[in-house]
């Protein structure tokens, strides 16, 4: 089991991020920021959640990528997603303050060890917030590269300024499509990010309702990332978990919510 990093340590393998990358994040709704963590350090990471991931897989887990941060045998990820670096650097990214006139504390919400091995599908876009069933904006997800990550390996892709379009809804188990489906001009209204390659230590951070995805892993490599989220603490979920998935929402029946107005054909 190793041993719990103290905050200088963290400080040393963390570095804060900038007043640019903040900018950037609430301009766009999503940031790249190169070299977030010391390369050694997410080559360390990416030891422990192998093996970790496997312990868990032995004992039995049906979820062995998952919690992390929350387990003793997993350092160092409960030190590094519990410093005060890293929870302050998300909450200068959330920056309730702006509204409030004061910050407001972050709960951890989730962390899970990723790996998307050779030919292994993409992520449908979708907006996570509209997935999870908060009831309000704060929610943001770090999505750290803990080896090389090429676009052809599944790099993640974002929807610049979509984060202010609000909840466009839930789209797993939907019929009718992921949101660039049932939003075919959300890329020429808006834009979709580059393709991004990450190296090691590279993290990117996307709002709760920044629509998002990740193509198929077309490569013969295994893309290995570290996928981390926090939400403000005075966020409210419909069952008091983080795990209200949209998915299981029903739309209202014609017989008690009959249709107003159909849109016209031409």
């Amino acid at each position: 089991m190793g041993q719990a990093m103290t905050e200088r340590e963290i400080e040393t393998v963390l570095r804060e991020v900038t007043d640019e990358e903040v900018a950037f994040y609430h301009e766009y709704g999503w940031v790249m920021m190169r070299q977030l963590v010391d390369p050694d350090f997410a080559a360390q990471l990416q030891r422990v959640g192998e093996e970790w991931t496997q312990r868990q897989k032995e004992a039995g887990s049906d979820q062995p990528h998952v919690h992390l941060a929350l387990a003793a045998d997993a350092e160092p990820y409960p030190s590094f997603m519990f410093s005060k670096r890293m929870s302050h650097n998300a909450m200068r990214l959330v920056n309730k303050k702006r509204l409030k006139g004061v910050d407001v504390a972050l709960r951890y919400r989730i962390d899970m060890h990723v790996h998307k091995p050779p030919g292994a599908a993409g992520s449908i876009y979708h907006q996570d917030s509209a997935e999870h069933g908060s009831d309000r904006v704060g929610e943001l997800q770090f999505w750290l590269g803990l080896e090389e990550v090429t676009p052809e390996m599944g790099a993640m892709r974002f929807v610049s300024y979509s984060h202010r379009e609000g909840p466009l809804g839930s789209v797993f188990n939907d019929d009718k499509g992921d949101l660039l489906e049932q939003f075919p001009n959300l890329t020429t209204v808006l834009e979709l990010s580059p393709p991004l390659h990450y190296q090691p230590g590279d993290c990117t951070v996307h709002h709760g309702y920044t629509v998002h995805g990740a193509p198929t892993n077309s490569t013969d490599k295994s893309r290995w990332s570290y996928l981390f989220s926090y939400s403000p603490a005075d966020t409210r979920y419909w069952n008091g978990t983080a795990a209200n998935w949209g998915a299981d929402r029903k739309r209202l029946s014609d017989a008690e919510n009959p249709v107003a107005l159909e849109p016209r054909g031409d």
